[in-house]
């Protein structure tokens, strides 16, 4: 599992959403991401703190103010993401 903390701004909500969803697919993991809400100077931060699951799916999704997320997961999810897409056995970890 993957905790993120965040800073995203407006208009990049679309970009937020997508680059999540990527990196919980390519890591076979769950991913907890916690973006700031309100104002900070002139940036607009849009929250909308969400997990996501190895599969890419959205569990639970904040919207644009604070609250407060609680969900149950599924861990066995993972392995079974693991033994459907055998990504890591294809590591050469001699190599870096």
């Amino acid at each position: 599992m993957v905790f993120l903390p965040a800073e995203w701004p407006y208009p990049r909500l679309e970009h937020w959403r997508t680059l999540l969803r990527a990196r919980a697919i390519e890591n076979q993991s769950f991913f907890v991401a916690c973006n700031r809400v309100g104002r900070g100077g002139d940036t607009h931060f849009f929250g909308h703190s969400t997990v996501v699951d190895p599969w890419g799916r959205c569990v639970v999704e904040a919207g644009e103010t604070e609250v407060l997320l609680t969900v149950s997961l599924d861990m066995d999810v993972v392995q079974e993401v693991r033994r459907c897409l055998t990504v890591f056995e294809d590591r050469r970890p001699g190599v870096y």
